[in-house]
Protein backbone atom coordinates (compact mmCIF):
# COMPACT_ATOMS: atom_id res chain seq x y z
CA UNK A 1 0.00 0.00 0.00
CA UNK A 2 1.47 3.38 -1.01
CA UNK A 3 1.91 6.16 1.56
CA UNK A 4 -0.83 8.22 -0.11
CA UNK A 5 -3.25 5.27 -0.16
CA UNK A 6 -2.46 4.54 3.47
CA UNK A 7 -3.25 8.12 4.51
CA UNK A 8 -6.58 8.04 2.67
CA UNK A 9 -7.47 4.70 4.28
CA UNK A 10 -6.59 5.96 7.77
CA UNK A 11 -8.60 9.16 7.20
CA UNK A 12 -11.69 7.18 6.19
CA UNK A 13 -11.34 4.76 9.09
CA UNK A 14 -10.88 7.54 11.67
CA UNK A 15 -13.76 9.56 10.24
CA UNK A 16 -16.10 6.57 10.54
CA UNK A 17 -15.03 6.09 14.17
CA UNK A 18 -16.00 9.67 15.00
CA UNK A 19 -19.47 9.36 13.54
CA UNK A 20 -22.43 8.05 15.49
CA UNK A 21 -22.64 4.70 13.72
CA UNK A 22 -25.28 3.20 15.99
CA UNK A 23 -27.56 6.21 15.58
CA UNK A 24 -27.29 6.04 11.79
CA UNK A 25 -27.92 2.29 11.81
CA UNK A 26 -31.01 2.61 13.98
CA UNK A 27 -32.38 5.35 11.73
CA UNK A 28 -31.54 3.49 8.51
CA UNK A 29 -32.92 0.12 9.63
CA UNK A 30 -36.07 1.43 11.32
CA UNK A 31 -38.27 0.63 8.31
CA UNK A 32 -36.21 -2.31 7.02
CA UNK A 33 -37.00 -6.03 7.01
CA UNK A 34 -34.97 -8.26 9.31
CA UNK A 35 -33.91 -11.57 7.76
CA UNK A 36 -31.82 -14.54 8.86
CA UNK A 37 -29.64 -16.53 6.48
CA UNK A 38 -27.90 -19.82 7.21
CA UNK A 39 -24.24 -20.18 6.36
CA UNK A 40 -23.09 -20.99 2.81
CA UNK A 41 -25.88 -19.05 1.09
CA UNK A 42 -25.66 -16.61 -1.79
CA UNK A 43 -27.60 -13.38 -1.35
CA UNK A 44 -26.37 -11.14 -4.16
CA UNK A 45 -29.16 -8.59 -4.48
CA UNK A 46 -27.16 -6.73 -7.13
CA UNK A 47 -26.94 -9.81 -9.32
CA UNK A 48 -30.70 -10.28 -8.97
CA UNK A 49 -31.41 -6.62 -9.82
CA UNK A 50 -33.44 -6.20 -6.62
CA UNK A 51 -32.25 -2.63 -5.94
CA UNK A 52 -31.72 -3.63 -2.34
CA UNK A 53 -28.93 -3.13 0.18
CA UNK A 54 -28.29 -5.03 3.39
CA UNK A 55 -27.02 -4.10 6.82
CA UNK A 56 -25.11 -6.90 8.55
CA UNK A 57 -26.09 -7.10 12.22
CA UNK A 58 -24.31 -10.30 13.19
CA UNK A 59 -22.31 -13.01 11.48
CA UNK A 60 -19.69 -13.05 8.73
CA UNK A 61 -20.26 -12.72 5.00
CA UNK A 62 -17.88 -12.22 2.11
CA UNK A 63 -17.49 -11.11 -1.47
CA UNK A 64 -16.04 -14.14 -3.23
CA UNK A 65 -16.09 -16.45 -6.19
CA UNK A 66 -15.51 -20.13 -6.79
CA UNK A 67 -13.27 -21.19 -9.67
CA UNK A 68 -14.14 -24.01 -12.07
CA UNK A 69 -11.90 -26.23 -9.95
CA UNK A 70 -13.91 -25.39 -6.83
CA UNK A 71 -11.24 -23.11 -5.36
CA UNK A 72 -12.62 -20.34 -3.17
CA UNK A 73 -11.21 -16.86 -3.83
CA UNK A 74 -12.18 -14.31 -1.18
CA UNK A 75 -11.98 -10.62 -2.09
CA UNK A 76 -13.42 -9.08 1.04
CA UNK A 77 -15.02 -9.84 4.39
CA UNK A 78 -17.86 -7.66 5.62
CA UNK A 79 -18.02 -6.88 9.31
CA UNK A 80 -20.93 -6.38 11.68
CA UNK A 81 -22.73 -3.04 11.10
CA UNK A 82 -21.48 -2.82 7.51
CA UNK A 83 -23.89 -1.73 4.77
CA UNK A 84 -23.57 -4.17 1.86
CA UNK A 85 -24.62 -3.86 -1.76
CA UNK A 86 -25.23 -0.12 -1.80
CA UNK A 87 -22.82 0.77 -4.62
CA UNK A 88 -25.43 1.06 -7.44
CA UNK A 89 -27.35 3.61 -5.37
CA UNK A 90 -24.58 6.15 -5.99
CA UNK A 91 -23.96 5.34 -9.67
CA UNK A 92 -25.58 6.37 -12.93
CA UNK A 93 -27.57 3.76 -14.83
CA UNK A 94 -24.52 3.00 -17.00
CA UNK A 95 -22.27 2.64 -13.97
CA UNK A 96 -24.76 0.40 -12.20
CA UNK A 97 -24.84 -1.87 -15.27
CA UNK A 98 -21.10 -2.35 -14.86
CA UNK A 99 -21.61 -3.42 -11.26
CA UNK A 100 -24.19 -6.00 -12.41
CA UNK A 101 -21.56 -7.39 -14.78
CA UNK A 102 -19.03 -7.57 -11.92
CA UNK A 103 -21.40 -9.59 -9.76
CA UNK A 104 -21.90 -12.11 -12.56
CA UNK A 105 -18.58 -13.71 -11.58
CA UNK A 106 -18.40 -12.95 -7.83
CA UNK A 107 -21.09 -13.10 -5.19
CA UNK A 108 -22.12 -12.08 -1.70
CA UNK A 109 -21.98 -15.21 0.42
CA UNK A 110 -22.68 -16.02 4.07
CA UNK A 111 -19.75 -17.66 5.85
CA UNK A 112 -21.74 -18.12 9.08
CA UNK A 113 -25.39 -17.76 10.03
CA UNK A 114 -26.15 -14.08 9.55
CA UNK A 115 -28.70 -11.60 10.81
CA UNK A 116 -29.29 -8.76 8.35
CA UNK A 117 -31.65 -5.93 7.57
CA UNK A 118 -32.87 -5.82 3.97
CA UNK A 119 -33.29 -2.20 2.85
CA UNK A 120 -34.77 -1.18 -0.54
CA UNK A 121 -32.93 1.63 -2.32
CA UNK A 122 -36.14 3.68 -2.25
CA UNK A 123 -36.08 3.60 1.56
CA UNK A 124 -32.40 4.60 1.67
CA UNK A 125 -33.02 7.49 -0.71
CA UNK A 126 -35.82 8.75 1.53
CA UNK A 127 -33.61 8.41 4.63
CA UNK A 128 -30.86 10.43 2.93
CA UNK A 129 -33.39 13.20 2.16
CA UNK A 130 -34.40 13.27 5.84
CA UNK A 131 -30.81 13.12 7.13
CA UNK A 132 -28.21 13.83 4.40
CA UNK A 133 -25.28 12.72 6.55
CA UNK A 134 -26.56 9.15 6.17
CA UNK A 135 -25.49 9.25 2.52
CA UNK A 136 -22.03 10.46 3.51
CA UNK A 137 -21.74 7.66 6.07
CA UNK A 138 -22.77 4.96 3.55
CA UNK A 139 -20.38 6.30 0.90
CA UNK A 140 -17.55 6.31 3.46
CA UNK A 141 -18.23 2.65 4.16
CA UNK A 142 -18.15 1.85 0.45
CA UNK A 143 -14.86 3.76 0.12
CA UNK A 144 -13.40 1.85 3.05
CA UNK A 145 -14.38 -1.50 1.53
CA UNK A 146 -12.87 -0.45 -1.80
CA UNK A 147 -9.57 0.54 -0.18
CA UNK A 148 -9.44 -2.76 1.73
CA UNK A 149 -10.05 -4.80 -1.44
CA UNK A 150 -7.36 -2.88 -3.35
CA UNK A 151 -4.94 -3.32 -0.45
CA UNK A 152 -5.66 -7.05 -0.29
CA UNK A 153 -5.14 -7.58 -4.03
CA UNK A 154 -1.98 -5.44 -4.10
CA UNK A 155 -0.41 -7.07 -1.05
CA UNK A 156 -1.10 -10.58 -2.40
CA UNK A 157 1.28 -9.79 -5.26
CA UNK A 158 3.84 -7.59 -3.54
CA UNK A 159 4.07 -8.11 0.22
CA UNK A 160 5.58 -10.67 2.56
CA UNK A 161 3.06 -13.17 3.97
CA UNK A 162 3.86 -12.11 7.54
CA UNK A 163 3.01 -8.48 6.81
CA UNK A 164 -0.16 -9.47 4.96
CA UNK A 165 -1.33 -11.57 7.90
CA UNK A 166 -0.69 -8.74 10.37
CA UNK A 167 -2.62 -6.34 8.16
CA UNK A 168 -5.48 -8.83 7.87
CA UNK A 169 -5.69 -9.23 11.65
CA UNK A 170 -5.93 -5.44 11.99
CA UNK A 171 -8.65 -5.13 9.34
CA UNK A 172 -10.76 -8.01 10.67
CA UNK A 173 -10.57 -7.01 14.33
CA UNK A 174 -13.38 -5.25 16.20
CA UNK A 175 -13.10 -3.32 19.43
CA UNK A 176 -15.30 -4.95 22.07
CA UNK A 177 -15.13 -4.64 25.83
CA UNK A 178 -12.09 -2.38 25.59
CA UNK A 179 -10.00 -4.71 23.44
CA UNK A 180 -9.56 -5.71 19.81
CA UNK A 181 -10.65 -9.22 18.90
CA UNK A 182 -11.50 -11.35 15.88
CA UNK A 183 -14.67 -13.37 15.58
CA UNK A 184 -14.16 -17.06 16.37
CA UNK A 185 -14.98 -17.88 12.76
CA UNK A 186 -11.55 -16.63 11.65
CA UNK A 187 -9.56 -19.79 12.26
CA UNK A 188 -6.06 -20.36 10.92
CA UNK A 189 -7.62 -22.31 8.04
CA UNK A 190 -9.95 -19.44 7.11
CA UNK A 191 -7.17 -16.85 7.34
CA UNK A 192 -4.98 -19.07 5.14
CA UNK A 193 -7.78 -19.36 2.58
CA UNK A 194 -8.15 -15.57 2.47
CA UNK A 195 -4.41 -15.04 2.06
CA UNK A 196 -3.98 -17.87 -0.43
CA UNK A 197 -1.33 -19.67 1.63
CA UNK A 198 -1.06 -22.95 3.53
CA UNK A 199 -2.61 -23.08 7.02
CA UNK A 200 0.75 -24.31 8.41
CA UNK A 201 2.30 -21.00 7.28
CA UNK A 202 -0.38 -19.03 9.14
CA UNK A 203 0.08 -21.20 12.23
CA UNK A 204 3.85 -20.54 12.31
CA UNK A 205 3.42 -16.76 11.94
CA UNK A 206 0.68 -16.65 14.59
CA UNK A 207 2.98 -18.53 16.98
CA UNK A 208 5.69 -15.88 16.46
CA UNK A 209 3.13 -13.11 17.02
CA UNK A 210 2.09 -14.73 20.30
CA UNK A 211 5.72 -15.01 21.44
CA UNK A 212 6.24 -11.31 20.69
CA UNK A 213 3.12 -10.37 22.67
CA UNK A 214 1.19 -8.96 19.69
CA UNK A 215 -1.71 -11.42 20.03
CA UNK A 216 -3.06 -14.09 22.33
CA UNK A 217 -5.56 -16.91 22.01
CA UNK A 218 -8.63 -17.42 24.19
CA UNK A 219 -9.91 -20.80 23.14
CA UNK A 220 -10.54 -20.47 19.40
CA UNK A 221 -10.61 -16.67 19.46
CA UNK A 222 -7.71 -14.37 18.55
CA UNK A 223 -7.20 -11.31 20.77
CA UNK A 224 -4.90 -8.45 19.77
CA UNK A 225 -2.81 -7.46 22.79
CA UNK A 226 -0.58 -4.84 21.17
CA UNK A 227 -2.14 -3.04 18.20
CA UNK A 228 0.83 -0.67 17.80
CA UNK A 229 3.22 -3.60 17.51
CA UNK A 230 0.95 -5.30 14.99
CA UNK A 231 0.86 -2.12 12.87
CA UNK A 232 4.67 -1.98 13.01
CA UNK A 233 5.03 -5.62 11.94
CA UNK A 234 2.55 -5.11 9.11
CA UNK A 235 4.89 -2.47 7.67
CA UNK A 236 8.15 -4.16 8.75
CA UNK A 237 7.57 -7.93 8.50
CA UNK A 238 11.32 -8.52 8.51
CA UNK A 239 11.27 -7.75 12.25
CA UNK A 240 8.89 -10.68 12.73
CA UNK A 241 10.90 -13.02 10.53
CA UNK A 242 14.02 -12.31 12.62
CA UNK A 243 12.24 -12.67 15.96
Amino acid sequence: MSEKTKKIYIFIKERVKKMDRDRFLDFLCKDAIKIYLDKNQYFSSINNHENTAYCLISGVCALLRFTQNGEEIIYHYFKEKDVIGGVPLFLSHKGASGIHSLYSFCSLYTKTRCELYKIPFSVIEQKIKEEPEIGYWISEGISRHFMEVISHIHSSKEDHTSGRLCRTLIELSDKKNGRYELQKYFTYTELARYLGVHSVTVSKIMLMLKKMGAIEKEGHQTIIRDMDLLHHLAEHPEDLVMA
